[in-house]
């Protein structure tokens, strides 16, 4: 599996202040280090640069399992990163069609709590009570992002179900509302509204949890932030999963993140779990839903 890199960084230097930027066309990566662990092999793969006034600057990424971007970092050996490049796994893109005709699950409820149900089994199994330990981080990174999954599919589900729902989409969402159509284009695809508004939701970040809070209240009189007894930690949930995927488990500061206890990351398990639940009754109860 490759690496792609798009972009520029732009690195200001810590003693002059000047910016410098490096294309991404002059990082070669290669895979530097690999081992065997309990879910298959880990895979390090690495970039660097020796810039003439900055020195040696490294960009790394590791794959673990197999197929699945675990972290990244960026070392700039003390200097200030101002933007830094795209980069991550390269994953073979489907064809335009399969998105067209991508379905989401019936069920994301079920599979929430299949996956909560798993992931807090080798939690329970092989976590450890170090609050650095990779497995730990793994365990909380994949909480969040069920979170993210569920919150994406039930709305789709919900908006896609719902006429008036979409309706109230397209007459207030900020993006949808811009959307113009002859009338050619509408009677040669009877689905493009649909199609648009399926594809808006699907490019949408749901780890934002203030912009998803607003997008159930427009299409479904729900305010999700509503549903939880602890914001501040969900939202501290998803800053601490940023920096375990795009930091390697280092804050912005470079300081290494010590609080993924076994009994840290199950509790943050449990708080998403009833976020969902609360969440899932009051979309099955919400006034004018028909099916």
């Amino acid at each position: 599996m490759g690496i792609y890199c798009r972009g520029k960084a732009r690195i200001r230097h810590r003693e002059t202040g000047q910016i410098h930027e490096i294309e991404s066309g002059e990082l070669d990566w290669e895979v530097v280090d690999g081992d065997e662990r309990e879910m298959g092999p880990e895979t390090h793969y690495e970039a660097f640069v020796d810039h003439p006034e900055l020195g040696i600057l490294t960009w790394g990424l590791w794959e673990y399992p197999e197929g699945i971007e675990n972290c990244q970092n960026t070392d700039v050996g003390g200097h200030e990163v101002v933007d830094d490049f795209s980069f991550g796994l390269e994953h073979e893109e489907p064809e335009p069609d399969e998105w067209l005709d991508y379905s989401v699950p019936d069920d994301p409820f079920t599979i929430f709590m299949d996956s909560y149900r798993h992931t807090g089994d080798l939690l329970a199994d092989h976590g450890k009570d170090h609050g650095g330990f990779l497995l730990n981080r793994m365990v909380f990174s994949h909480q969040v992002t069920a979170l993210e999954a569920y919150l994406g599919d039930t709305l789709i589900n919900e908006v896609m179900d719902d006429i008036a729902a979409m309706q109230r989409l397209i007459e207030q969402d900020e993006e949808l509302v811009k959307e113009k159509f002859t009338l050619v284009e509408i009677s040669k695809e009877p689905t493009l509204v649909e199609r648009k508004v399926r594809e808006h939701l699907r490019s949408i970040l749901y780890h934002n949890l203030a912009k998803v809070d607003v997008l159930y209240n427009i299409a479904l009189g729900i305010r999700i932030l509503n549903e939880t007894k602890d914001k501040a930690s969900l939202f501290k949930a998803v800053t601490l999963r940023h920096d375990c995927v795009h930091r390697n488990g280092f804050d912005k500061d470079g300081n290494e993140l010590q609080v993924f206890t076994k009994k840290f990351v199950q509790d943050t398990a449990d708080l998403i779990r009833d976020f969902v639940e609360s969440i899932d009754r009051a979309v099955s109860t919400r006034p004018g839903r028909t099916f």
